[in-house]
């Protein structure tokens, strides 16, 4: 963090928030397919993308026929 509060991220934390976005959209996605309004979809795929297990988050995936992010 710069002097104005600024978050500059590694190579590492850049391709952790890269993954923590693309399983945002894919939850995100996959609520509104389901029937969830477009706002609390974005609301619960914001708290669901951070706490998922992996293997979860996999089978999803595969259901919903989402090509898992890299």
């Amino acid at each position: 963090m710069d002097k104005d509060g600024l978050i500059t991220l590694t190579d590492k934390g850049m391709e952790i928030a890269e993954r923590i976005y693309q399983r945002h959209k894919a939850l995100t996605s996959f609520l509104i397919h389901l029937g969830v309004n477009e706002k609390t979809a974005r609301e619960d795929a914001c708290r669901m993308e951070h706490d998922i297990s992996e293997s979860s988050f996999d089978a999803i995936c595969r259901h919903a026929q989402f090509q898992k992010p890299n």
